[in-house]
């Protein structure tokens, strides 16, 4: 099999020809420490260019995106590895040297400096780029720049072994033969970067042995990815994914929130927190009879919708005794009333605009519930109906779940 056209069976497929040995561990774990620092400082630094390019580039995509190709090409072009392909030059440094080799990794003369400068040109251009309106992923750009350092540290442990070989920790290595790997550290700080920035661990350690093979440093990339994430959390809480959706207001749900719903209570010593309590009203509500509104009326109600960013409308027979009928986009009731201005009638009906039926619960259902039906079934609402299961009480978003766990939270 030849799936990527190289030759080889995995897309960095590698054979190192020493394996790690535990006085190593120190070295895994700074890579591990830095992994974290540079994803907590990535996420948070990012998140300030996010807020900056939404307040004030929102409408120069195409001029900020020449800007940062302009900048990140003259400033990458000065180094020698930043100005390779970022895939090639990955598959560089996870590739031991060997006699014969001619990229500049394998020549000892100022490749210290040259990969710290890389590794710095790279996280700042992440930072910069990540999130501008051309795109590109977060994944590859950390792995190079955690390759980066983690090359670095593995020419630096190399050159400590050669130059103090009698030292206790060196003292299995033997005086004439080769002993530290420095690709290896490469592999391990590629996997610390991408933990660090997608707080992704098990997954993490899947993938590096997926895309390079290396199978016998399964152990020391769970060790490193650990020290990435532990490092990470305590910079910032979460990945660069989950904080941009908490910055956009996006209304996510997981585990998480089930757990942290099911944690509240309405009053001390009360087990469970019922659906009523996080719910909207039905008097904040914009509800629509179904065939018993003029066109000026509904015209109102959808201008209203529109200021207020409401994407749809509860139907009720009339209301009064908000009997529900069921549940209507913005867009199918616009359709139908497209459709009724061509007629001599006055009253709309919205039977046309009705669509499947609406996810219903009552009021005294738990909460966390309610969350995991959010979150298994992906429901953008639910009703909140009486006991009889007819008689519209209220309607619940995921904003308002998210709402009231950090309300409870501060």
């Amino acid at each position: 099999m030849d799936p990527f056209w190289t030759g080889k069976l995995v897309l960095f497929q590698t054979a190192y020809p020493r394996d790690w040995r535990f006085v190593e561990l120190p070295f895994f774990a700074l890579l591990g420490v830095f992994g974290g620092v540079y994803g907590g400082t990535c996420v948070r630094l990012n998140l300030h260019v996010a807020r900056f390019r939404r307040r004030h580039l929102r409408d120069h995509g195409v001029l900020e995106a020449a800007v940062l190709a302009l900048a990140t090409g003259a400033v990458a072009y000065a180094n020698r590895f930043t100005r390779r392909d970022m895939g090639e030059l990955l598959g560089e440094l996870l590739q031991e040297c060997k006699d014969g080799m001619p990229h500049a990794l394998c020549t000892q003369r100022g490749v210290g400096w040259a990969l710290l400068g890389a590794t710095v040109i790279r996280a700042v251009g992440t930072v910069l780029a990540y999130g501008c309106r051309v795109p590109c992923g977060i994944f590859v750009p950390s792995m190079a720049i955690g390759a980066s350092f983690g090359r670095l540290v593995g020419v630096l442990a190399q050159s400590l072994q050669q130059t103090h070989p009698t030292w206790r920790m060196f003292a299995h290595c033997a005086p004439d033969a080769p002993c530290v790997t420095p690709a290896t550290y490469a592999f391990l700080g590629a996997a610390a970067a991408m933990c660090g920035v997608t707080k992704v661990t098990v997954a993490v350690v899947v993938i590096m042995y997926e895309l390079t093979g290396a199978l016998s440093f399964v152990v020391p990339t769970m060790v490193v990815v650990m020290v990435a994430r532990v490092v990470g959390d305590a910079v910032v809480e979460g990945g660069v994914s989950e904080q941009l959706v908490l910055l956009n207001g996006l209304p996510l749900l997981d585990d998480a929130d089930i757990d942290a719903v099911s944690q509240l209570s309405v009053e001390p010593g009360r087990a469970r927190l019922p659906v009523a309590a996080i719910m909207r009203p039905v008097d904040d509500v914009v509800v629509l009879p179904l065939a018993a509104l003029s066109r000026a009326a509904l015209d109102a109600r959808l201008d209203d919708a529109a200021r207020h960013g409401v994407r749809g409308f509860p139907v009720v027979d009339n209301d009064h005794d908000l009997r529900l009928v069921g549940y209507a986009s913005t867009e199918a009731v616009a359709r139908v009333r497209a459709r009724a201005a061509g007629t001599s009638t006055d009253v709309v009906s919205l039977a046309d605009a009705l669509g499947p039926s609406p996810v219903t619960v009552r009021p005294h259902m738990a909460a966390e519930t309610a969350v995991e039906i959010f979150c298994k079934l992906g429901p953008r609402l639910i009703l909140v109906t009486a006991e009889d299961g007819a008689h519209l009480l209220g309607l619940l978003t995921r904003k308002d779940v998210l709402r009231h766990i950090r309300a409870a939270a501060h």
